[in-house]
């Protein structure tokens, strides 16, 4: 465009044009980041709550054992 002697005006609104459709690429891979990571992060709250009650449940069982040997003798 500079090249063909294009206007000063033409020309910043091209530059305008591609900014903003750099901007709106950019706002697209930004929303799919934060999908992605959300989810990662739902999934490794429910491993932290799933293994939190396999060890308590670990636990209770180990001490109701226990006790149970204790009683017997």
């Amino acid at each position: 465009m500079i090249d063909n002697g294009a206007e000063q005006s033409v020309i910043n609104e091209r530059i305008a044009g591609l900014i903003e459709r750099g901007d709106s690429n950019l706002l697209r891979v930004e929303a799919l980041v934060d999908k992605i990571t959300s989810d990662h992060e739902k999934r490794l709250r429910y491993l932290e709550r799933a293994l939190a009650w396999a060890l308590g449940a670990t636990a209770i069982i180990y001490i109701a054992w226990q006790l149970i040997l204790k009683a017997i003798k």
